[in-house]
Protein backbone atom coordinates (compact mmCIF):
# COMPACT_ATOMS: atom_id res chain seq x y z
CA UNK A 1 0.00 0.00 0.00
CA UNK A 2 1.44 3.36 -0.98
CA UNK A 3 -0.24 5.38 1.62
CA UNK A 4 2.04 3.59 4.25
CA UNK A 5 5.42 4.50 5.02
CA UNK A 6 7.85 2.24 7.24
CA UNK A 7 9.04 4.40 10.33
CA UNK A 8 12.08 3.74 12.46
CA UNK A 9 11.66 0.90 14.80
CA UNK A 10 8.96 -0.91 12.74
CA UNK A 11 6.69 1.44 13.54
CA UNK A 12 3.88 1.94 10.49
CA UNK A 13 2.67 5.50 9.93
CA UNK A 14 -0.40 6.38 7.43
CA UNK A 15 0.45 9.76 5.13
CA UNK A 16 -2.65 11.19 4.61
CA UNK A 17 -3.37 12.89 1.38
CA UNK A 18 -5.99 15.12 0.62
CA UNK A 19 -7.90 14.40 -2.67
CA UNK A 20 -9.19 17.61 -2.53
CA UNK A 21 -6.69 19.87 -2.02
CA UNK A 22 -5.67 20.60 -5.71
CA UNK A 23 -5.53 23.88 -6.27
CA UNK A 24 -9.14 24.01 -6.45
CA UNK A 25 -9.10 27.83 -7.70
CA UNK A 26 -9.53 29.43 -10.65
CA UNK A 27 -6.38 31.17 -11.99
CA UNK A 28 -8.71 33.83 -13.74
CA UNK A 29 -10.62 36.37 -11.78
CA UNK A 30 -14.37 36.00 -12.46
CA UNK A 31 -15.88 39.28 -13.48
CA UNK A 32 -18.58 40.48 -11.34
CA UNK A 33 -21.06 43.77 -11.76
CA UNK A 34 -22.59 45.16 -14.70
CA UNK A 35 -20.74 45.37 -18.00
CA UNK A 36 -21.01 46.35 -21.79
CA UNK A 37 -20.06 43.81 -24.37
CA UNK A 38 -19.49 44.89 -27.80
CA UNK A 39 -18.05 42.43 -29.94
CA UNK A 40 -17.39 43.06 -33.86
CA UNK A 41 -19.77 40.21 -35.44
CA UNK A 42 -22.62 42.93 -34.57
CA UNK A 43 -23.20 41.78 -30.82
CA UNK A 44 -23.87 44.24 -28.48
CA UNK A 45 -25.23 43.65 -24.72
CA UNK A 46 -25.23 44.61 -21.08
CA UNK A 47 -24.85 41.75 -18.84
CA UNK A 48 -24.63 41.21 -15.08
CA UNK A 49 -22.09 38.86 -13.45
CA UNK A 50 -22.62 38.01 -9.77
CA UNK A 51 -19.47 35.25 -8.14
CA UNK A 52 -21.07 32.20 -7.01
CA UNK A 53 -22.39 31.49 -3.65
CA UNK A 54 -21.13 27.78 -2.99
CA UNK A 55 -19.25 27.01 -6.21
CA UNK A 56 -15.78 28.56 -7.95
CA UNK A 57 -17.46 30.20 -11.02
CA UNK A 58 -19.89 32.94 -11.37
CA UNK A 59 -23.42 33.57 -13.41
CA UNK A 60 -24.40 36.31 -16.10
CA UNK A 61 -27.85 37.53 -16.93
CA UNK A 62 -27.66 39.57 -20.25
CA UNK A 63 -29.84 41.37 -22.38
CA UNK A 64 -29.02 42.27 -25.78
CA UNK A 65 -29.49 45.53 -28.16
CA UNK A 66 -32.58 44.04 -29.67
CA UNK A 67 -34.40 42.64 -25.97
CA UNK A 68 -33.26 39.52 -26.08
CA UNK A 69 -32.08 37.95 -22.95
CA UNK A 70 -29.43 35.04 -21.77
CA UNK A 71 -28.67 33.11 -18.83
CA UNK A 72 -25.47 31.79 -18.18
CA UNK A 73 -23.16 29.50 -16.07
CA UNK A 74 -19.82 29.97 -16.00
CA UNK A 75 -17.50 27.31 -13.99
CA UNK A 76 -14.00 26.45 -13.17
CA UNK A 77 -13.64 22.51 -13.39
CA UNK A 78 -10.98 22.27 -10.84
CA UNK A 79 -9.40 18.95 -11.83
CA UNK A 80 -9.12 19.39 -15.90
CA UNK A 81 -7.58 23.29 -14.78
CA UNK A 82 -10.83 24.56 -17.83
CA UNK A 83 -13.83 26.84 -17.68
CA UNK A 84 -16.86 26.07 -19.08
CA UNK A 85 -19.61 28.94 -19.92
CA UNK A 86 -22.66 27.67 -21.40
CA UNK A 87 -25.72 30.26 -22.03
CA UNK A 88 -28.93 29.96 -22.93
CA UNK A 89 -31.15 32.88 -24.67
CA UNK A 90 -34.69 33.64 -26.53
CA UNK A 91 -35.61 31.88 -29.78
CA UNK A 92 -33.13 28.64 -29.65
CA UNK A 93 -30.00 30.93 -28.98
CA UNK A 94 -27.49 30.11 -27.19
CA UNK A 95 -23.49 29.61 -26.50
CA UNK A 96 -21.02 26.96 -25.18
CA UNK A 97 -17.59 28.32 -24.74
CA UNK A 98 -14.64 25.65 -23.50
CA UNK A 99 -11.76 27.55 -22.44
CA UNK A 100 -8.68 24.79 -22.21
CA UNK A 101 -6.34 27.87 -21.31
CA UNK A 102 -6.92 29.34 -18.49
CA UNK A 103 -4.58 31.60 -16.80
CA UNK A 104 -5.04 35.34 -14.86
CA UNK A 105 -4.47 38.04 -17.74
CA UNK A 106 -6.40 35.28 -20.11
CA UNK A 107 -8.85 32.16 -21.17
CA UNK A 108 -8.75 30.87 -24.06
CA UNK A 109 -10.55 28.06 -26.03
CA UNK A 110 -13.40 27.73 -28.15
CA UNK A 111 -16.79 28.97 -28.59
CA UNK A 112 -20.08 27.87 -30.15
CA UNK A 113 -22.62 30.61 -30.69
CA UNK A 114 -26.20 29.77 -31.76
CA UNK A 115 -27.82 33.21 -32.43
CA UNK A 116 -31.33 34.82 -32.77
CA UNK A 117 -31.68 34.02 -35.93
CA UNK A 118 -30.67 30.37 -35.68
CA UNK A 119 -27.29 30.89 -37.32
CA UNK A 120 -24.17 28.95 -36.09
CA UNK A 121 -20.89 30.94 -35.16
CA UNK A 122 -17.70 28.47 -34.15
CA UNK A 123 -14.26 29.42 -33.51
CA UNK A 124 -11.15 30.19 -30.95
CA UNK A 125 -12.63 33.07 -28.17
CA UNK A 126 -10.38 34.53 -26.52
CA UNK A 127 -10.87 36.72 -23.57
CA UNK A 128 -7.67 38.93 -22.29
CA UNK A 129 -7.52 41.29 -19.55
CA UNK A 130 -6.76 44.60 -19.92
CA UNK A 131 -7.66 45.67 -15.91
CA UNK A 132 -10.20 45.31 -13.53
CA UNK A 133 -12.56 47.54 -15.88
CA UNK A 134 -11.94 46.39 -19.16
CA UNK A 135 -11.21 43.28 -21.30
CA UNK A 136 -10.66 42.67 -24.79
CA UNK A 137 -12.02 39.36 -26.89
CA UNK A 138 -11.15 38.06 -29.96
CA UNK A 139 -13.59 34.98 -31.73
CA UNK A 140 -11.68 33.41 -34.94
CA UNK A 141 -13.99 31.80 -37.23
CA UNK A 142 -13.75 30.74 -40.96
CA UNK A 143 -16.84 32.52 -43.04
CA UNK A 144 -19.98 30.29 -43.76
CA UNK A 145 -20.24 31.81 -47.44
CA UNK A 146 -16.11 32.44 -48.18
CA UNK A 147 -14.23 29.96 -46.40
CA UNK A 148 -11.81 32.59 -44.86
CA UNK A 149 -11.03 33.19 -41.49
CA UNK A 150 -12.42 36.13 -40.30
CA UNK A 151 -10.98 38.11 -36.55
CA UNK A 152 -13.57 39.52 -34.89
CA UNK A 153 -12.81 41.55 -31.65
CA UNK A 154 -14.64 42.98 -29.02
CA UNK A 155 -14.36 44.58 -25.78
CA UNK A 156 -16.04 44.28 -21.75
CA UNK A 157 -16.30 47.35 -20.31
CA UNK A 158 -17.27 47.54 -16.80
CA UNK A 159 -19.74 50.14 -16.05
CA UNK A 160 -18.58 52.45 -12.89
CA UNK A 161 -20.66 54.70 -11.08
CA UNK A 162 -19.55 58.01 -11.15
CA UNK A 163 -18.88 59.48 -7.97
CA UNK A 164 -21.23 62.58 -7.20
Amino acid sequence: DPLWSRGLGDVYKRQVVNIYADNHKSPWKFMQGRWQVEEEYGFKSEVVFKKLKDGEGASGKWEDQDGNKFSELIGWLSDKKQMVSLGFGTNGAYWECDFTEVKAEHIKGTMMYRDHEGKLHEGDYMIKKISNVLCESQFKIKDSKDGKLKVYKGTFKKVVKAKE
